[in-house]
């Protein structure tokens, strides 16, 4: 059905369908085109995405994927009650040809200079709002959940281990506000075009529909993580921040937002939540990664601490930088 409706509405036509990345997808001769599902997008959203992304092509940014536009010059087509848009990628994906840190580096360098206010995807100033309100919906349900009978095993080890997390939130939450109040933003700290998650096996295609407008701590924070779960050891992730600062030196603001993201147990919150939003089929994969992220508390407290030390009370010139104590403790 979808190869007729972009025959009709796009005047392509679709010989094979497949997979790329995670979405479905076909081939022209000259690119990938990606069918992307946008239903939880609003039209303003999406007219904000299609601009960053042209502005972007316009300053020649590599692999970003550019929207293609039905005959009738709209964004979005409809297929069984969802939206739909098409994206077009270059089928060549050559090596990068500088380091990942340095090319982060350069893309946000870019993304600060986008002319436009970004109203609809901008996150900036608002991280302690979304993680207090995301911390007391999880707060409730897990209330709820230590008052019911019978439990799974993903809900016995949920209610044992959320006030550990709750803790942690809280610190995370504190020592943003401080960072707010204590801290002075410099002009690489103004917003970004940053992922909505930068991980380790992000692709080299840059999707719009995976973008946020926001601080560049987003993206070091969340790919700083993800090598942690990786299981890579800190020299990884110290020759990944330096490459990013040697085209921009972050201030004491961005290091501050680093750590405050990075106390921060996202990856708890997206397991617990990811859980009761899949299908049944899905939920053995979320006990699992539960159980590990659990398992790994200290050792995520004892990363926590080694970046603390060594990548920010260590730093020169960034003295009001201050340090969790409690993640000094011994183990």
């Amino acid at each position: 059905m979808v190869k007729e409706i972009i025959k009709e509405k796009f005047g392509i036509h679709v010989r094979d369908l497949s997979h790329h990345l995670s979405y479905q997808s076909f081939q022209t001769p000259n690119s990938i085109v990606l069918i992307v599902p946008v239903s939880q997008f609003s039209q303003a959203e999406l007219m904000e995405l299609y601009y960053i992304s042209h502005y972007l092509q316009e300053q020649q940014e590599p692999y970003v994927c550019s929207f293609i536009l039905t005959k009738d010059g709209t964004l979005t087509f409809e297929d069984n009650g969802t939206s739909y848009v098409l994206l077009q990628a270059d089928q060549r994906h050559p090596k990068r040809s500088v380091s990942l840190g340095a090319e982060l580096a350069q893309f946000h360098q870019k993304g600060r200079g986008y002319p436009y206010e970004v109203k609809e995807l901008t996150r900036i100033g608002q991280w302690k709002d979304l993680w207090g309100k995301r911390l007391d919906q999880l707060e409730q349900f897990w209330i709820k959940k230590t008052q019911s009978e019978p439990l799974q095993p993903f809900e016995k080890v949920f209610i044992e281990s959320f006030p550990y997390y709750l803790g942690l939130t809280e610190n995370a939450i504190q020592y943003l506000a401080d960072t707010e109040l204590d801290d002075q933003p410099q002009t690489a700290d103004s917003g970004t075009i940053c992922r909505q998650r930068l991980t380790w096996e992000s692709p080299l295609i840059k999707v719009p529909v995976e973008w946020v407008f926001d601080h560049a701590a987003r993206d070091l924070a969340e790919y700083t993580r993800s090598l942690f779960q990786k299981n890579q050891d800190f020299q990884e992730i110290t020759l990944f921040l330096q490459q990013y600062e040697q085209v921009i030196p972050l201030s004491s603001f961005s290091k501050r937002l680093l750590f405050s993201r990075l106390l921060f147990p996202l990856h708890y919150f997206e397991t617990v939540e990811n859980f009761y939003l899949s299908p049944e089929s899905e939920h053995t994969f979320y006990e699992k990664r539960l159980e590990n992220i659990v398992n790994q508390a200290q050792r995520y407290e004892k990363f926590l601490a080694s970046f603390q030390d060594m990548y920010c009370t260590k730093a020169r010139g960034y003295a009001n930088i201050p340090s969790v104590n409690w993640l000094k403790r011994s183990y």
